[in-house]
């Protein structure tokens, strides 16, 4: 009993776990407080819930895209999903910490200990 109720389960978590990932990909618009107005663009979720794409900035019409891991000197961000949670290690500095609700991603940005302020997005 105990075997089937195990097998059923690990067979719903990974369609979820795509469905929730799907979501994900697209174009958001918002706004990150204390940089400005910013664009997200996931163009797609790796099977263990990296992203790619890339985001957008105003402020200097500065653009950076995902990759394997941070780099500021190539403008590199790492983001990865976690069922409903997407967090972004920025080429900034700084992280995202988002939650998927609907077509909003909202949350926070962090820049060491000297800042915290709200993240937004709405999948366009």
């Amino acid at each position: 009993m105990w075997r089937r109720t195990i097998l059923f389960g690990a067979v719903c978590f990974v369609p979820f776990s795509s469905y929730a990932q799907a979501n994900f990909v697209g174009q958001w618009q918002g706004e990150v407080e204390g940089i400005g107005k910013a664009r997200l663009i996931i163009t797609a979720v790796k099977p263990n819930g990296q992203v790619e794409g890339r985001m957008e900035f105003e402020l200097q019409a500065f653009v950076s895209t995902f990759s394997d891991k941070v780099n500021p000197a190539e403008n590199a961000n790492y983001g990865v999903i976690s069922g409903t949670a997407l967090r972004i290690d920025s080429a900034l500095g700084g992280r995202y910490d988002l939650v998927l609700d609907g077509s909003q991603l909202s949350g926070t940005y962090t820049r060491g200990t000297t800042f915290r302020g709200k993240a937004n997005f709405t999948k366009t």
